[in-house]
């Protein structure tokens, strides 16, 4: 092989690296940020790990640009500034979270929040706040401890179903007959169940005992009518009952509340009633004595007759003695009118020297 032949290989190899080498470069390079322009997006992360100059930032998953600087914030924070694409507008509701995958390797995704038209674009110095996504492994290590309280129920749940299929085993196996016996009771109380029905579907599959059936159902509403009338009316009984009851004790209350005073001016009435009746006995006492002046009015005719006599006599000096009593009475009414007949003129004058 000649000299020309070999520099014109090496001279192919080295054309071919260069083409190669700078669609590399066109693809993962830095050469579209060169040739497109950029614009500054400023965010702020509480915590910023794995971040650094070159991190991607995706937006529904497309690449729009790179984290340009990482600096700490002098509030605590993590100061972050991506250079993004022209092209891409970034709104104010969008919230940048730093996602990281299982090798380690960070980025930061625009997550759009919530979205009210119309939207409003982020002003060149506004500061987007962003948070951090869980690592896998913090997660799977916060889940450590209830894993292992999970793994503990687990064991404590497979020992209970040790000890239920034991005990099935025990009571279907014949070492516990209290399945036999609750086997037994079921067939029983099935035989029973099929006994009622057979007496039912005798008592209903009669048709006179469907009609009757028919008949006391048609019967029930009046029934019901009748038994709550009847209610009705205990309820106005009972409601007189109660009045009653009221009145009687307010007749009773007075008589409860002057009981002494009645029961003494009885007892006083009956002091006064015996008096009276000493008193009638003593005057029927005397009425019965014949030696007694009542005794002599009653038994001796002649003192009646004397009586008799004496009350004609007044009764007849009375008649006699009413002409006079007339006559006195005009007699005293003219002297009233006219004074001067009696002579009394005189007696009567008040003038002088007159008596």
């Amino acid at each position: 092989m000649s000299d020309r032949t070999m520099q014109f290989r090496v001279g192919v190899m080295v054309l071919a690296t260069a083409i190669i080498a700078g669609i590399l470069i066109v693809l993962f390079g830095d050469l579209p940020a060169l040739v497109q322009s950029t614009y500054p997006l400023r965010m702020t992360f509480s915590d910023a790990r794995g971040v650094a100059p070159g991190t991607p930032v995706r937006k529904n998953g497309i690449l729009v640009g790179r984290v340009a600087d990482v600096a700490l914030d002098e509030k605590g924070g993590v100061s972050v500034v991506a250079d993004i694409d022209s092209h891409v507008p970034i709104y104010r509701d969008e919230e940048p979270r730093i996602t990281g995958s299982l090798l380690g390797d960070a980025e930061i995704a625009l997550v759009p929040g919530r979205v009210v038209p119309p939207r409003q674009r982020l002003g060149t110095d506004e500061v987007l706040v962003g948070a951090m996504a869980r690592n896998p492994f913090d997660v799977f290590a916060s889940l450590e401890p209830k894993l292992g309280g999970a793994l503990d129920s687990l064991v404590l749940a497979s020992e209970s179903v040790t000890k239920l299929s034991n005990n099935l085993d025990r009571m279907f196996l014949g070492e516990d007959d209290r399945f036999e016996t609750l086997v037994r009771k079921t067939e029983a109380a099935l035989d029973s169940f099929s006994v009622a029905m057979n007496n039912i579907n005798a008592v209903v599959g009669d048709p006179q005992s469907r009609e009757r059936i028919a008949d006391t159902l048609e019967a029930l509403p009046e029934v019901i009518a009748d038994l709550r009338a009847t209610v009705k009316g205990i309820g106005t009984t009972v409601e007189s009952a109660d009045r009653n009851l009221r009145n009687i004790e307010g007749l009773t209350k007075p008589l409860g509340e002057r009981g002494s005073a009645m029961v003494a001016q009885i007892d006083r009435t009956i002091g006064r009633l015996d008096e009276v009746l000493q008193q009638a006995a003593g005057f029927t006492k005397a009425l019965a004595q014949s030696d007694g002046t009542l005794g002599r009015l009653v038994r001796d005719p002649k003192v009646y007759e004397d009586l008799a006599q004496a009350a004609s006599n007044v009764n007849h000096l009375t008649r006699e003695l009413r002409p006079i009593v007339d006559d006195v009475r005009v007699f005293t009414d003219k002297i009233a009118r006219h004074p001067e007949q009696l002579g009394v003129r005189g007696a009567l004058d008040r003038r002088v020297g007159v008596k």
